[in-house]
């Protein structure tokens, strides 16, 4: 789980800097004052850091339980399609 969430973090962190950086970028006062607009680019940084990880948990249980979904029907299946499907038919068969 944590290799998966390490994995998940920096595209959820850049994704979040994005988020952050975009509304800098559009102000105009932000061009004149180098120094305030350097110091929010770096706490934007440092919040994207911050929200990215519990994002990159959620997004690594999501991947996790699609895998584990995948192996187990994997197991399932006798190497044919035909199999497969009729287990799948009788779990849905099941539910119902």
């Amino acid at each position: 789980m944590w290799k998966i969430a390490a994995l998940a973090f920096m595209p959820v962190a850049a994704v979040c800097f994005g988020a952050l950086a975009l509304p800098l970028a559009v102000i105009p006062g932000l061009r004149e004052q180098f120094g305030l607009a350097a110091s929010l680019y770096y706490g934007a940084a440092a919040l994207s850091m911050l929200i990215a990880l519990p994002i990159s948990w959620l997004v690594a249980r999501r991947m996790l339980t699609r895998r584990e979904r995948r192996l187990l029907d994997a197991t399932t299946s006798s190497g044919s399609a035909a199999p497969a499907a009729a287990t799948t038919r009788e779990r849905e068969s099941a539910l119902s």
